[in-house]
């Protein structure tokens, strides 16, 4: 349905105040870790009580739990001014049963997807400004982090992320684009802001068609879910992309060739399955 240019330009702005939320309370979070790094260096906190220690290296060290920090109070926020609330995203993530969401056709999406990126970053290991920028990219098992650091990140990276980004970025910023724009520009608006989020150049890249997947079966499902299963699956299997480093040419083709066709068969078989739905 035809909207104005004002509404338009009204989600929009709702859209990136959503976004922003998150940007300043991971900043503050960082800040405030980094903080604390400096005070790693003070002689009491080498020697001092070991639960503050531990807390220290745990929190300090781990990127991924200074996320973790960041999502949980993120989700504070949003339930205090009512957002979550507002867009009964409780209901939205369970709008379908389970049973009824194309669980399958996700996993098959997913994997589809991490084929794909996988030969991305071989190829990507070619151009220089890309291949600097993965190099950039964070540990995701950090070795000096403790063993129950190392578990939250696991958590943080294959768990609570996923979860979080698809009700952020799909449950709040495209379901709030679908009001002023056609759905096919509110899922690649969308998607372009959640490639944005994403500070390496290397990751935005292939984030945006991750972006475009999960948008399209949140669109056509109305449920989160299928994007949560597709984030989940496409996060878990990172070791896919570590491996092909070691792949020739020829199976890095075949693998990429796989991704494609999986990946076309997972947005046929979601298609297929489902009616639209209403996300707005």
């Amino acid at each position: 349905m035809p909207t104005t240019f004002g509404k338009a330009i009204r989600v929009l702005f709702v859209s990136l105040v959503y976004v922003s939320v998150y940007a300043a309370v991971q900043t503050a979070v960082e800040a405030v870790a980094g903080f604390m790094g400096m005070l790693r260096a003070m002689p009491y906190v080498s020697s001092g009580p070991v639960l503050w220690q531990v807390f220290n290296k745990t929190v300090v060290s781990n990127l991924f739990v200074c996320s973790l920090i960041s999502i949980a109070l993120t989700l504070a926020v949003y339930w205090a001014l009512g957002v979550l609330r507002e867009r009964r995203l409780g209901t939205e993530l369970c709008l379908r049963p389970i049973s009824a969401t194309p669980i399958l056709p996700a996993v098959v999406l997913a994997l589809g997807c991490r084929l794909l990126v996988s030969a991305y970053a071989v190829v990507s290991s070619y151009v220089p400004f890309l291949r600097e920028s993965a190099q950039s990219a964070p540990d995701l098992s950090p070795a000096s982090a403790s063993p129950f650091g190392l578990v939250l990140s696991l958590l943080s990276v294959t768990l609570a992320a996923p979860i979080f980004e698809e009700i952020l970025f799909r449950g709040l910023v495209q379901r709030e684009l679908l009001r002023g724009f056609p759905p096919v520009l509110a899922i690649a608006v969308s998607s372009l802001i959640f490639a944005a989020a994403h500070p390496l150049v290397f990751q935005s890249v292939f984030a945006f068609f991750v972006g475009l997947a999960c948008g399209w079966c949140y669109y056509r499902t109305g449920s989160l879910l299928t994007g949560i299963v597709i984030h989940v699956v496409f996060n878990a299997t990172a070791l896919i992309t570590e491996s092909f480093a070691y792949l020739s040419p020829a199976m890095t083709a075949a693998g990429a060739a796989a991704g494609a066709a999986l990946t076309v068969i997972g947005l046929l078989w979601i298609g297929s399955r489902s009616n639209v739905n209403k996300a707005a």
